[in-house]
């Protein structure tokens, strides 16, 4: 049977030991800048290498996240991150950014490619893409199922897929959100999401957290993926406490070895109070998704105690399972919403037994019949660690030194760096010669960051087993030695980051400031649609707009597997033989123009919105892999008008891309609606504070724009 990976969250040092220690096989974790998690703690290149030392020694993994979008000015300041994570040997650099990829590509070939599940990349087009640019892995978003991802699998049996099953949800695809962006200019492609879809929103009068997602729990179904042979189980949290990555590898560790159900039950109980909202098993066996919307409440609900069964005063009563200790964390939520947390203070005792009792409340006991949770347990706590006591890493670096009677000479092939120093070595008069001793004092690298961990010892001119060296000339000799190739490494390294820095200029200027003139963005909306996009649903009877004579087709940043097939001949037969200008607003569109233009070799293409083009590199990259007959693109919809690049077309303030599109039904989930007899068409308005919002639901799929202010 496949051996399939068990991946945590390292938020922070102590998360990520948590996690490996509980039964993790590898963690992702993100350093402070570049990260689509800002507000996790996050790691500096100092603990990556603590914790990079401490994986090797035990068998585990490290995958580093600089998966946002970035911009021109920071492509510079990453050569230099990435440089030292490839010094550092890391096992892959999961990414988002289509310039970060070709860099990695071109400049450092050792780094290993995974996809973000902020690509979006949910289709057998965008997948084939990722694999023909060399990445071994595509993290897939969490709105596909189980028989979908099978069908990937099936379609690339080399690819590695990993998927999450575990964690918070966003309401629209990752990567495709732009409501943090745009509404609060604190961009969730940045790692900067304020979470807009946690917040509350009116509709008719009627209040509620309407995008709030329910959390993901794959629990036991995590046995399906390992039959269809996904390669990566993936548990959300870098921002969550060590406690719940302790919890929730251990949880899944014990579901994977087919534990008994009682201690999996237990597990599942840990995991809960240590985070956990109302859950379900998301798109996993439903392409429409099972409870998707908790309106309710949007935050940490915990572990499901029992019903209050009355209360006066400061004082309530309840019956219930579990044994209760002092200073548990207990909750209820009132009737407006608004969650009531205490810390369990029972006088002259210290655990109170299942079955009924009474606790004493800071306010007012709430109604008969509310929900009451446990949201903390009094020993459900993560040691913190000292990280000092984990040592560097050293990066292993192959030598040959070749040794006469009066000289010495270092030969490393990775540096292509050759130095003879003069030494003296003595007649032994022993039956040994000094290979052992050469090998162990040059394992010893003192403060440097690399270590001469595989040495070959010859004889120039001289028999090694003859020879004698004084203990203090080969300490001498290797502190020369460390100490020359220490400059040898510093002066490559800025030499090469140098040369980086002058090739981003160079390739920056060829993208001249006139590459290609696109109109506003607006104008390319086909006519008569309410979505600013081609749908599957709407590309027979949309009106396209046209310039100079030629059609314009903004396709839709979601094409699902089962309307690959139908979309790609719809928009085959929409291009006519004239030629046609084709927008590019997601890696899966990238495939489908790759196959269209060999049957229409009049067809152009054009970067759309939905790209997230923000830097020469990635611009670069699309003209690699489609020519560079394009029509220009558009920049990054979040850019500031003022940091645009001249080399990117600006969208125009008047056009309104969507700040969520969403598998989730808007009418099912959010409204309680049905499936029966559905139109699969509907129009919505919510509100909040001075903000309107449209809501329009096609073919399934939500998508939801901004609308004027309220007056």
């Amino acid at each position: 049977m496949n051996k399939i990976e068990l991946l945590a969250p390292g938020g922070n040092l102590d998360s990520a030991m948590a996690a490996l220690e509980n039964g993790a096989d590898a963690v992702y974790c993100g350093l402070q800048e570049f990260s689509a998690r800002k507000s996790a703690k996050n790691f500096s290149l100092d603990q990556i290498s603590r914790l990079r030392e401490w994986t090797l020694q035990n068998s585990k993994k490290i995958y580093m996240t600089l998966n946002t979008i970035l911009k021109e000015e920071e492509l510079a300041g990453i050569m230099e991150i990435l440089y030292q994570l490839e010094d550092l040997g890391v096992d892959s650099i999961i990414l988002q950014d289509p310039g970060l990829a070709r860099m990695i590509k071109r400049n450092f070939p050792h780094l290993i490619l995974h996809g973000s599940t902020q690509m979006a990349v949910h289709n057998l087009s965008g997948l084939r893409v990722l694999k023909d640019l060399g990445f071994s892995r595509v993290v897939l978003p969490r709105e596909m199922t189980i028989s979908e991802m099978a069908a990937f699998k099936t379609a690339f049996p080399d690819l590695e897929i990993e998927v999450f099953i575990h964690g918070a949800q966003c309401y629209g695809f990752s990567g495709m959100c732009l409501a943090s962006g745009m509404l609060l200019g604190r961009s969730a492609n940045r790692g900067e999401c304020g979470q807009v879809c946690r917040t509350w929103f009116e509709r008719e009068k009627d209040r509620g957290y309407f995008l709030s997602s329910t959390d993901l729990w794959a629990g036991t179904r995590i046995l399906e993926l390992e039959e269809i042979g996904i390669s990566s189980l993936k548990i959300e949290g870098r921002m969550k406490s060590p406690a719940y990555a302790a919890a929730a590898a251990s949880y899944y560790r014990a579901i994977l070895e087919r534990r008994s159900p009682e201690e999996i039950s237990s597990l599942e109980d840990n995991l809960r109070v240590a985070f956990s909202r109302n859950s379900g098993i998301g798109h996993l066996k439903s392409t429409k998704g099972q409870s998707m919307v908790d309106r309710e409440y949007p935050g940490h609900r915990g572990l499901f105690l029992g019903k209050t069964l009355g209360g006066s005063g400061h004082s309530l009563t309840i019956e219930t399972s579990r044994t209760l200790h002092k200073r548990d964390g207990l909750m209820f939520v009132t009737s407006s919403g608004e969650a009531r947390s205490f810390s369990l203070d029972i006088k002259g005792k210290t655990s109170l037994e299942p079955g009924k009792v009474t606790i004493p409340i800071p306010f007012q006991a709430p109604p008969k019949g509310t929900d009451l949770f446990q949201i903390q347990s009094h020993d459900l706590h993560s040691k913190s660690l000292n990280e000092l006591s984990l040592p560097l890493y050293k990066k292993p670096v192959s030598a040959t030194l070749l040794l006469s009677s009066e000289k010495v000479t270092l030969k490393v092939a990775e540096y292509q760096f050759s130095k003879t120093l003069p030494f003296q070595s003595e007649e032994s008069t022993g039956s040994r010669g000094p290979e052992d001793k050469i090998r162990n004092e040059f394992m010893k690298s003192a403060q440097y960051d690399f270590c001469l961990s595989s040495l070959q010892l010859e004889g120039d001119g001289v028999d090694l087993s003859t020879r004698f060296i004084p203990p203090s000339s080969l300490k001498n000799l290797r502190r020369e030695i460390y100490k020359t190739l220490d400059e040898v490494r510093r002066s490559q390294k800025e030499d090469k980051l140098r040369k980086l820095r002058e090739s981003l200029l160079e390739d920056a200027a060829k993208l001249s400031s006139n590459r290609g003139s696109l109109p506003p963005r607006i104008e390319l909306n086909p006519k008569d649609s309410r979505l600013p996009v081609l749908t599957p649903g709407n590309i027979k009877k949309a009106k396209l707009s046209a310039r100079d004579g030629l059609p314009y087709l903004p396709l839709s940043p979601l094409v699902f597997p089962s309307d690959e097939k139908s979309f790609l001949k719809e928009i085959s037969e929409s291009t006519g033989t004239e030629g046609a200008l084709i927008g590019i607003g997601n890696w899966g569109h990238i495939g489908m123009y790759q196959e269209l233009v060999q049957k229409n070799t009049s067809l152009r293409w054009y970067g759309d919105s939905g790209m997230l083009l923000a830097n020469s590199q990635a611009q670069l990259l699309m003209e690699e892999l489609m020519g560079s007959e394009t029509a220009g693109s558009y920049a990054w919809i979040e850019y500031s008008s003022s940091e645009i690049p001249v080399f990117f077309n600006k969208a125009g303030k008047e056009f309104k891309p969507p700040l969520f599109i969403s598998r989730n039904c808007f009418k099912k989930h959010s409204l309680g609606g049905s499936c029966h007899e559905c139109k699969r068409s509907f129009e919505y308005d919510l509100d909040q504070k001075d903000k309107k919002y449209k809501v329009i639901l096609e073919d399934c799929l939500t998508w939801i724009f901004s609308g004027e202010e309220n007056p």
